[in-house]
This record gives structure tokens, sequence and C-alpha cells, in this order.
């Protein structure tokens, strides 16, 4: 069965009666508009949010949110994320809402707007959010603006026989029209779907993983200016104690960095990874262990999820190494915050 999900905004009713209509003409899910911008920008939140949430909920439907994204810097989307973050806490909604970054504000600079996005979706994710998406319109898709297989994604193409993107793409808006209004309709492929982690009733046995689970989360033990891939240093300040998703770690400077977004890294001397490390390799394999040669260390291995304190970093054969050892190395890469699978 085809599920459908509409959007609304202030310029929507809040009254039981809208919605009820909704669920009546089939339409099972609602995507409400709170926020725009930064406290220190626009500073909107949608004075109808607290109504549509609450009558949505009465008439049955399963409800998200959305932010309309203006960011100009890192710092934007850090505070607008947060901003955004707020205003579904204060609404009284979990971790498992889903939650979208409304990307299509024509004063956005489209060259940089994607490692914006990155640095918002990064934070909600961070602080536990687990169904976080994108949306803009097919064009931004197509001409590289955005990328749609990056995070899961919700694009609108009107009057066409498909959604005119391709990626990750989780819901189409397909007309704003719906209903011969001014309303707009999607298909919904998979966000009120997800569905959350089930947690176990108190009275069934704890099963320990067979492997301990990594997650590539570091966290800055001091205010720190990020920088780019050329080592120059970026002008935010990002504070002692947040937290960030990494999918890479990079040599910059002669210096380990996790990349925390398309273009955004942070040494990891000013982690708390600085001086240890979280085993993160294949499977039932063990990772390999080499000597300060770079020859692989007989009888030696670790497990994904074992912890070493380390003593310092060390570029053995063009490959960064943590010592964990006397004589004994193990590549980055088989760290927690690469992007090794």
């Amino acid at each position: 069965m085809t599920k459908y999900f509409a959007d609304v905004s202030s310029f929507q009713p809040d009254n039981l009666g809208f919605f009820q209509g909704l669920v009546n003409a089939g339409v099972s899910g609602i995507m409400i508009k709170t926020t725009q911008g930064s406290p220190d920008g626009d500073n909107y939140l949608n004075p109808k949010s607290t109504n549509q949430a609450r009558n949505a909920l009465a008439a049955g439907m399963n409800v998200g949110f959305y932010h309309y994204f203006l960011a100009s810097s890192v710092a934007d989307s850090i505070n607008e994320a947060k901003f955004f973050e707020q205003s579904v806490v204060n609404l009284g909604f979990g971790k498992d809402t889903p939650l979208c970054v409304d990307v299509e504000d024509s004063t956005l600079n489209t060259s940089n707007v994607a490692s914006y996005v990155d640095t918002f979706i990064n934070y909600l994710e961070t602080q536990g959010y687990t169904n976080v998406f994108q949306y803009s319109m097919a064009s931004w898709f197509n001409q590289g603006i955005l990328n749609a297989n990056k995070h899961p994604t919700w694009v609108a193409s009107y009057g066409s026989s498909d959604c005119g993107a391709r990626g990750n793409i989780v819901a189409w808006q397909y007309t704003s029209n719906w209903g011969g209004g001014s309303q707009d309709m999607s298909y919904d492929w998979g966000i009120f779907d997800k569905q959350p982690a089930k947690i176990e009733a108190t009275t069934q046995p704890t099963v320990e993983p067979k492997h301990p689970k990594v997650e590539n989360v570091i966290k800055l033990t001091e205010q720190t200016h990020p920088v780019d891939r050329l080592g120059i240093e970026r002008p935010e300040i990002y504070e002692a104690g947040s937290t960030w998703k990494s999918s890479n770690i990079v040599m910059i400077n002669d210096e380990p960095n996790y990349q925390i977004a398309t273009d955004i890294f942070v040494p990891v001397s000013k982690t708390t990874f600085k001086d240890f490390i979280i085993v993160k390799y294949m499977g039932d394999s063990p990772a390999p262990v080499f000597d300060s040669k770079g020859n692989r260390v007989q009888n030696a291995s670790v497990s994904t999820g074992k912890s070493f304190k380390t003593a310092g970093f060390k570029v053995i054969n063009d490959i960064p190494m943590a010592k964990i050892a006397t004589n004994e190395f193990i590549p980055l890469e088989y760290t927690s915050g690469s992007k090794f699978e």
C-alpha cells in the first residue's frame, strides 16, 4: 500500500479537523516546520508547531519535524542544529523522531552548502538522533550542489514521472497542490517506516554482543579551530566537550586529524583519543600488528573493540600508525574514527 505524508508550516491550519481530514484522505504522516535560521539570525519558531504536533498526534498521524536552513558557515550550521534540536525537545519528542533539514533557500552558498549540511546532520546524529535526512529540489542533487548518496534524502520534483534524482532517496515530494489547494504531498519510502531499536523487557537475559560496537564519535578536550585539507585554520571555534562523528583519519601537517565534514578536520591531539585507540577491524579477523620497520609481528594481533593506551604516532612506510608497545604498532586505519570497513 502506498504511503503518503504531508508537510506543513505556519501557513497551514493547526486545528484537529485539518489533520483528521488528511487521515481520512489516506495520509498517515506529517512533517512540521518548527524553526528557521538560528537565534543569532532569523530566530524563527513556528507559532503553530505546538498545536500542529498535538492535533496531528490526536488524529493518529506519524509526526516528524523540519528546519529551514540558512547557514552561511560551519558555526551557523551548528547554531541552527542546536536551535532546531531544542524545538524538538520542547515539543517532547524523542531521538527516533524523523528530523529533516530543508535546503533550498536562494541565498545559500551553493559551493559550500553541502559541507554545512554535513555539519548540521552530524551534530544531530552525535546527539543520538537516529532518523535525520536532507530535503531539496532534484536539480540541486543533479547539479552536485548536494549529495543524495551521503545522507537519506527527501527530494522535490513536481510534474515528473519519477523523483528526478538518484541516491539514498527516502521520500519524493511529488506535488505542491494536492487536493486542488496549496498543500505539498510526498510518497514515503522509509521515513516513517524506520523502526526504533527494540528495548528488551528487563526479565529477558542480557546477551553480550560477539564484538563490541565501535562508534566513530570523537570528543574535543579543548577549544579548537578546525582546519581544511591543506592545514589552513578555519575561523570558527569548536567548544571543549563537543562531540563529532568522524568519517576518516588524515595526516595534515604531520599530524593525524579526524575528518568531521567534507573539508573540515580536527587534530587527534585535541580529542580524547590523543593517547589511546580503539581497534576497528573486520568481523572475526584480528587486526595485524607491525614493528617499527613495517614488518608484521608474528603471533601478534588484536580484536575489534580492544583499546590501547598509545605512546604517540609514527609514519611507517607512508602509513600512519599508533604505538601500542615498545616495538608494536597498529595502523590508524584500523582504529575508531577511520573509514575502514
